[in-house]
């Protein structure tokens, strides 16, 4: 059969039906068996970064494997960002780029270009994928794609990409295979058994245990059996901002988001001041996560970390690594043998959950009383009027901040993020992913910086009519980088506000000239109006309208302790809390 043929059946033999991407000479052949391929379906982009982003969105929302494709040369290079963003958030995702005839390449050593629109994308791509390699021989191509795919989705999963050659893709497969063994990257039963007996037995010397919930956690069942576990023990539970949708925000153990600048006053302080032992599954804690100053952080309390990566596993977070536990297994295998020898340990912490619920009632009550988040309290409001959308996309600025403290999702609502690479422009190509993935309304929430990064994917919501409501905060700055000039550059905000290099659009016109429904609103009006807006089907722009000088609280200052935020809770507060 054609190689490009092959290629589509065997992703589609895999489950993967949705293929992102941009027409292009060098990858016409990979899009025409796409489009000839009864069982799958071809989605065009308007910028190649718009299909990386989208089948990262994709990959997130169904927790399964996604699949994005470039031309060669600056379609290849566009794909990049995405393609990082995979990595970094270890999201399954497969990329093909269109490549140059194998015939045309001269072997010559130190020729800057073989031909038009040729790069070396494999060398590029090679610090950001798990696996990349350039398809030479046709007979290569049945062992790469099926290595590929493998090494994509087990271990720590994360990107890969197969570079196609033109020749190559229009060329014979003699023996096509769609299930090849590997090694399995599977932790020993016994060590995830001595993993948990390790974590039982500290739960029976502890008094104020934490869980702390990571992307790394990263199948339904494996979350829902920690949560059963926790629940049937009263142990708060943290989370990483990529680990947000897995409690809803009602969940009686949901204590909030770690965040070494951001992340909740009430989750800074429990894991930071108030714990005895903290109990990782899958969460990095890198210095967003735990502060800069790692080594200051849960000083008192034992920390023991189970992450399938032995290279996170080298950071210590305690200084020398004293009175911390690193165990490199795979978190779903040590969370089943938690559930099985779990039953023989009755021992609960409900007087220590009631401590949590206090440091979280007044500790919330601080930031419902600070004017400055009138933004949190206005998405709070929107997320009530978006309890039936599936997933809720956010991109990258104070929005993210004020998302991940205030949206309330509910059971089964995902909120994605892009979370190592930190990729301004992925909300809107993300929600359309996530659409795909899950089939029913979504949202995206952006600001007018990172809306622009790729306003021309609203083409793609137009042309497909797909029910997508676009949330554009609007402040007319980079309001996060403002917020960090007013406090070290005395406020000469250059790059960030309108007359220093700065500016938005009119994004409801940019939306009417797309022939999509928009409506401006300011952010006073968001309650009474937006609902009747947000009722209607289809797509969607809502611009919601702020002053220039919106800020993101709490917020850790530079030196200080991360559960002691910004603006400052009241003596009183905070220092019958810390007694508590």
């Amino acid at each position: 059969m054609k190689l490009s043929d092959y290629i589509v059946a065997f992703l589609q033999k895999k489950g993967v039906r949705h293929f992102f991407g941009y027409q292009g000479t060098m990858i016409a052949h990979l899009v025409d068996s796409i489009e000839r391929n009864p069982l799958t379906e071809n989605h065009s982009c308007y910028n190649e970064q718009g299909a990386a982003f989208a089948a990262c969105g994709y990959a997130q929302a169904k927790e399964e494997c996604a699949c994005a494709y470039a031309t060669s040369g600056p379609g290849a290079v566009n794909l990049l960002s995405g393609v990082a963003d995979a990595y970094y958030d270890s999201l399954p995702v497969i990329f093909f780029t269109g490549q140059l005839n194998t015939y045309e390449y001269s072997e010559i050593e130190g020729l800057r270009q073989q031909g038009f629109q040729e790069t070396d994308i494999v060398a590029m791509a090679g610090s950001i994928t798990k696996y990349a390699v350039q398809i030479r021989k046709p007979e290569d191509i049945v062992k790469e794609l099926n290595k590929a795919y493998h090494i994509a989705n087990t271990g720590r999963k994360g990107p890969v990409l197969i570079d196609l050659p033109m020749d190559m893709q229009r060329s014979e497969v003699a023996n096509p295979v769609y299930d090849m063994e590997f090694e399995e990257c599977h932790t020993d039963p016994a060590q995830a058994e001595a993993a948990a007996d390790v974590i039982l037995e500290a739960l029976e010397q502890s008094v104020r245990p934490v869980i702390m919930l990571g992307h790394g956690v990263d199948s339904t069942e494996s979350q829902q059996a920690l949560l059963r576990f926790t629940r049937e023990r009263q142990i708060p539970v943290i989370t990483s901002v990529l680990a947000k949708s897995v409690l809803s925000y009602d969940h009686p153990l949901n204590f909030g988001c770690i965040g070494g600048a951001y992340g909740h006053r009430y989750a800074n302080m429990i894991a930071n001041a108030k714990s005895d032992l903290i109990l990782c599954f899958g969460i990095s804690m890198c210095t967003r996560q735990i502060g800069t100053k790692v080594h200051e952080f849960a000083k008192n309390a034992r920390i023991i970390r189970v992450d399938i990566d032995p290279y996170n596993l080298k950071r210590d977070i305690h200084e020398d690594g004293v009175n911390e536990v690193k165990l490199q297994a795979e978190t779903g295998a040590v969370i089943r043998c938690l559930s099985e020898k779990g039953s023989s340990v009755k021992k609960e912490f409900g007087d220590w959950l009631e401590v949590c619920r206090e440091i979280k009632e007044n500790l919330q009550a601080v930031d419902d009383q600070t004017p400055e988040r009138y933004t949190n309290r206005m998405i709070a409001d929107l997320s009530d009027m978006l309890q039936d959308t599936s997933a809720i996309a956010v991109d990258v600025g104070q929005h993210m901040v004020w998302s991940y403290q205030s949206f309330k999702n509910r059971e089964g609502q995902k909120l994605l993020f892009s979370g190592g690479h930190g990729a301004m422009g992925y909300g809107l190509p993300a929600a359309i992913g996530a659409y795909y993935a899950t089939g029913r309304p979504v949202v995206c929430i952006c600001g007018d910086g990172a809306f622009q990064m790729n306003i021309q994917e609203l083409e793609w919501v137009k042309r497909e009519n797909l029910p997508i409501k676009m949330l554009i905060m609007n402040n007319e700055a980079l309001g996060m980088i403002r917020h960090l000039q007013r406090d070290y550059f005395d406020c000469l905000f250059a790059g960030t506000t309108d007359g220093c290099g700065f500016a938005s659009c009119n994004f409801s016109k940019v939306a009417d000239a797309y022939g999509i429904p928009s409506k401006r609103m300011w952010c006073d009006e968001v309650k009474e109006t937006a609902p009747e807006f947000l009722e209607k089907e289809g797509p969607g722009l809502l611009e919601i309208m702020l002053e220039h000088g919106t800020y993101a609280y709490p917020k850790t200052c530079l030196g200080e302790p991360i559960h002691n935020q910004q603006p400052y809770a009241p003596k009183e507060v905070y220092e019958k809390l810390m007694s508590l």
